[in-house]
């Protein structure tokens, strides 16, 4: 490298500095498998080869990370307020394709990603690569709701990928296009003094899930803090009432195992053929309803009272990909606990249970297949998510930022193999002796520090995990030979890294010269240039109609003059409409005689 014009050069061969790992220390976990000494084995980056250690065949080996986008982002309230770039993401969803990512912050804002289009760009604080969202989408931009920011707490997407229904901390859910520019539909809110639920027309309190019909997008489902699960249409012949979807039916009154009321449903799942949904409630049950028919369900299909033991909350709930099975996670134990479906159904639908089970529920091992332990959650929003095989599943530990060298991680549970039909009598026998399996994980992945693992979303097709932390931050794992597409695709775009001898260059390049320019980042102004290549876009016909068909750029009304522009007699924004004393014929010169 030169160190001076002046002296005489002296080189060095350049070697490129190797880019960090996003995730550092993947470290196998207590098992009944082989443990490797406790030693800790770093993930390869994204132009290694496949890591000879993974023998589970996880998506774990590359990774890339998400940055939530520029600190500079302000509020739409006309206030100016600055959004937190860090703030945690509280959930997340992949489009049915994978081309896309789609995050929900606690600032109240949408994050979308486009894998197809990402540029990397390394971070200011760190040489790490960062990949930016290419839209932040602000939850207060709905002209007809007037209650404020909320944080976003659940979305999903239509098996198409063209709508997305978001759940806030409002109780109006609303449906969004594709890009998150237009509101399809506004939800209706219910009137707090109605009591019972099947006679208002939506929520009365925060929504906590949604979801669409897994094999359509003409039908929505909620759930709220008022315990009710409401059922939409949004097909475009659902009631309306001031320009807002009125609820087409209330799908169920959850109880406890009282016969009570239950005041909050935490979270629901749709079953993968639609039919019914599972919910989890505030008292500590898991109970599944059907979807159809017009009246109001009074009994689940099946529930399970206290799944986590006691009156503990169940605050997350899932299908698998078949739906033999549901997953569940509470915020006051370390647990996620997986469950029969078919058990479920046969044995907890019939009526109410007057008796309470104590302890940890004593719940049959026919019924609870697998407790996964070590994931201690600390926020409403951690969740789990299955592998596209259904035989592992994986969650997030939330970890306490006060404690120093603190590190989320996420962690990953082989489950139990199923009993074949055909078995001998004898295995037989032996199976129904068994108890419920106590899972330890088998791989640990030490994703964020000093933060906790919150969001966890495995794509079936793409074979990615999108994991979502209390920092901000959104790491997608993948493998360049089990995974397809998805992150593999800007994984393959690197940062050119700059050496000594072009920082030199570009220090003493002459003010407003090309190099000058690339090294501040500042974009050449050619105002003479042709249309074909100006940086503004082009007021186009195709561009006219679409602003044209927005219904609210179309309704903004015409600003006031203002300045010293003269209107009738007036100056200014003063316009007159006094008749002048000047006639016809004064002011025109006839043409005829």
């Amino acid at each position: 490298m030169i160190a001076s014009f002046d002296a005489a050069p002296s080189y060095t061969k350049f070697t490129p500095v190797d880019e960090e790992d996003n995730i550092n220390n993947i470290r196998l976990g207590e098992s009944d498998t082989k443990k490797p000494n406790g030693s800790a084995n770093n993930i390869p980056s994204n132009n290694s080869s496949k890591d000879q250690s993974n023998e589970y065949n996880l998506p774990i080996t590359s990774s890339i990370t998400l940055s939530p986008g520029s600190d500079s982002f302000t509020s739409s309230d006309g206030t100016g307020t600055s959004i937190q770039s860090n703030s945690s993401v509280s959930a997340l969803c992949f489009e049915p394709s994978g081309s896309r990512l789609v995050a929900g912050h606690r600032d109240g804002t949408l994050r979308y990603y486009a894998f197809n289009g990402m540029k990397p760009a390394l971070a200011t604080t760190s040489s790490k690569t960062l990949y930016a969202p290419f839209r932040i989408v602000d939850s207060y931009n709905d002209p007809l709701d007037s209650t404020g920011r909320h944080v976003v707490t659940a979305l999903n997407v239509s098996s198409s990928g063209g709508q997305w229904i978001i759940g806030t901390t409002s109780s109006q859910p609303r449906v969004v296009d594709r890009e998150g520019r237009t509101t399809l539909y506004h939800f209706m809110k219910g009137d707090v003094y109605v009591t019972d639920s099947s006679k208002n027309k939506g929520h009365t309190a925060s929504v906590t899930g949604v979801a669409f019909h897994p094999l359509g997008q003409e039908i929505c489902w909620s759930c709220s803090y008022d315990g009710s699960v409401r059922q939409w249409d949004v097909s475009g012949r659902g009631k309306t009432q001031f320009q807002k979807l009125v609820s087409q039916k209330v799908i169920s009154k959850c109880k406890n195992e009282k016969g009570q009321r239950t005041q909050i449903v935490s979270n629901l799942s749709v079953h993968p053929n639609g039919r019914k949904i599972v919910v989890g409630t505030s008292c500590g049950s898991i109970q599944i309803w059907s979807c159809f028919g017009s009246s109001v369900s009074t009994r689940p299909l099946g529930a399970v009272y206290s799944a986590h033991g006691g009156t503990k909350p169940v605050t997350f709930v899932t299908f698998i990909g078949d739906g033999s099975k549901i997953a569940s996670r509470s915020d006051s134990d370390d647990t996620v606990r997986i469950w029969n479906v078919e058990k479920m159904e046969k044995d907890g639908g019939g009526s109410f249970s007057r008796k309470r089970s104590g302890g940890d529920g004593g719940h049959s091992p026919s019924l609870l297949l697998a407790t996964c332990r070590g994931l201690p959650a600390l926020n409403e929003s951690a969740n789990c998510a299955f592998s596209p095989d259904g035989t592992v599943v994986c969650a997030g530990s939330s970890v306490n930022p006060r404690e120093p060298n603190c590190c989320g991680k996420l962690k990953f549970y082989r489950l139990p193999e199923e009993p074949k039909n055909g078995k001998p009598i004898k295995e037989a026998k032996k199976e129904k002796k068994k108890e419920t399996a106590i899972l330890d994980p088998i791989v640990e992945l030490d994703v964020a520090p000093n933060a906790s693992v919150l969001v966890v979303q495995w794509h079936p097709k793409l074979n990615q995990i999108a994991v979502g932390t209390s920092d901000g931050l959104i790491h997608v794992l993948f493998d360049q030979t089990l995974s397809s597409k998805g992150a593999l695709i800007p994984s393959s775009r690197s940062v050119r890294p700059s050496d000594g001898l072009s920082d030199l260059l570009r220090t003493r390049a002459p003010t407003g010269s090309a190099a000058f320019l690339a090294g501040s980042n500042a974009n050449i102004q050619t105002p003479n240039a042709l249309p074909l290549f100006r940086e503004e876009a082009r007021a186009t016909r195709k561009v006219k109609e679409e602003v044209r068909k927005d219904p609210e750029k179309t309704k903004l009304p015409q600003p006031p003059v203002t300045g010293g522009i003269k209107t009738g007699t007036g100056a200014g924004g003063n316009i007159s409409f006094a008749q002048s004393d000047r006639t016809p014929e004064k002011n025109f010169s006839s043409t005829t005689k």
